[in-house]
């Protein structure tokens, strides 16, 4: 089968891995210890897209969005993680894909709440959705497990992690390999004996999800399929400075350097072995993009040059009580240390974003808190880079919750193993590999908005005209008489 300019239509099969960067693929690369990625690289065309959102909007589930829409920011609307569905503007590749009668299969990637139930396929949203709804609804445990392992604060995952006995055998029928479930154990027994190494739990994830996705791509056989993978954007915001401490400010101690170096490593290795057994699930009509919608670099700046400790609320719901909408609100746990309030009732709301936004640290000209309000959803977190110098011992106010005052260790926890160390950055990492790809092709300069036009122009399907991006044909060996839309190149003012 050919689509309209005369190309073979192709299956796509979308790996994201959130914040890999090529300053540290390419140095790992070149010393052996990601033989896939090398060999992505040299039978497949790469590329360093940049993600068109800037500060203060460079965060993955936006670029992410972006990648999905192939719109920027300021027209898909995404401001926060999972704000209310219906306050994003679309659609997604995997919506048009279906639309268009394409069999899909979503597995984790972001913002991709909720799932649709009309599709021919699978869906396993992300590992931050509000609730652990899937589709089929039989793969629910899957995204229990998820919740539990990633939102250790969300009630539903508090109800998964009581239950993971059960919860295994359930595991097992939808995938799980007795394989895995030994590595696993064995994680387990070894993090007793060596506790310091208990950051390796984090890449349990993608390696226990891969089954489940393994068994229904095997199953399904999608036109369209995403996987996603946060691992390593976790390692490298936490373990940056152990790993290459010539960068910052300041030295970590010998015990961080000891307990975390390798951690990163490590983190990409997985990352190595999670890309090979994709690529064994493709066909010799399939084309694997490995992507991520921006990168990570070293954090360094003066005003944190120990690096800049995370501050988390203590009690959600003693701040949910002092907005005054105990009853009329649910707070659900983000990405740390993030929170979503969504409250229905607009009179409540508008009183909690009062309590929110008059609340001080230290001097009432000092917010303590950042905050967005989409819908009926208050995202909301300390302002993290209003408490320099962190004091646990500052009052706090709060004007419109009766004039209370706290102490901040009241509010707040500070438990982190290490500071922050890695920050977004907008360089990201672009592998096309498979059926009628070019081998060792450097695609031109591109933008994240570029992968779904790609994504759509190698399924055989119309581009929509909203669509800012181009078709990466420098990437693709077969693809006959350029179209008007392939050749489309992102404007500068279109960037936000």
């Amino acid at each position: 089968m050919v689509n309209a300019n005369s190309t073979p239509v192709r299956k796509v099969l979308l790996a994201e891995f959130n914040e890999i960067t090529w300053s540290l693929v390419r140095p790992l690369v070149e010393a052996g210890k990601l033989p896939t990625f090398a060999e992505f690289m040299r039978e497949g065309s790469v590329a360093t897209p940049l993600a068109t959102e800037v500060s203060p909007y460079l965060d993955p589930w936006i670029s992410w969005t972006s990648v999905y829409t192939g719109r920027p920011n300021d027209e898909h609307g995404v401001k926060f993680l999972e704000q209310p569905p219906e306050t994003v503007t679309g659609p997604r590749v995997w919506d048009i894909a279906a639309d268009a009668g394409k069999t899909i299969g979503v597995y984790g990637s972001i913002m991709s709440w909720p799932p649709r139930k009309d599709v021919r396929g699978f869906w396993v949203p992300s590992t931050f959705s509000p609730t652990p709804d899937t589709f089929p609804e039989n793969l629910q445990p899957i995204q229990e497990l998820n919740l539990s392992a990633t939102r250790a604060h969300n009630p539903v995952g508090k109800k998964a992690r009581q239950s993971l006995p059960k919860l295994a055998a359930r595991l097992m029928k939808l995938g799980l390999k007795p394989s895995t479930l030994a590595r696993t154990a064995a994680f387990l027994a070894k993090t007793k004996l060596r506790p310091e190494r208990a950051w390796e739990k984090v890449s349990l994830q993608p390696i226990l999800n891969l089954d489940f996705f393994e068994r229904l791509y095997r199953q399904h056989k999608p036109d369209l399929a995403t996987f996603h993978t946060n691992h390593v954007a976790h390692y490298q915001h936490r373990y940056w400075r152990s790993m290459d401490p010539k960068p910052f400010l300041a030295a970590p101690s010998d015990d961080e350097r000891r307990r975390f170096g390798g951690a990163i490593e490590y983190g990409y290795r997985i990352a190595d072995e999670v890309l090979r057994k994709m690529w064994s699930l493709a066909d010799e009509n399939t084309v694997v993009i490995l992507a991520s919608g921006l990168g990570q670099k070293p954090y360094v700046t003066e005003d944190f040059k120990e690096g800049r400790t995370i501050v988390r609320v203590r009690d959600v719901n003693q701040i949910v009580d002092l907005c005054g909408v105990s009853g009329h609100c649910t707070p659900i746990m983000m990405m740390a240390p993030q929170w979503n309030l969504e409250i229905k009732d607009a009179k409540k709301r508008a009183q909690a974003e009062r309590v929110l936004k008059s609340a001080w640290y230290r001097t009432p000209e000092t917010r303590l808190f950042a905050y967005e309000l989409v819908g009926d959803t208050i995202n909301f977190n300390f302002f993290q880079k209003n408490m320099n110098p962190l004091d646990l011992e500052a009052t706090c106010g709060f004007p419109e919750a009766g004039g209370k005052t706290f102490k901040l260790r009241e509010l707040a926890a500070t438990a982190d193993s290490t500071p922050k160390e890695g920050v977004h950055d907008p360089e990201g990492v672009l592998i096309v590999r498979g059926a009628g790809v070019r081998h060792g092709a450097q695609i031109e300069a591109c933008t994240n908005l570029d992968i779904a036009p790609t994504i759509l122009y190698l399924l055989g399907l119309p581009i929509p005209a909203h669509m800012r991006g181009r078709v990466l044909t420098e990437a693709l060996a077969d693809t006959g008489t350029t179209p008007a839309s392939a050749r489309r190149r992102l404007e500068p003012a279109a960037v936000s």
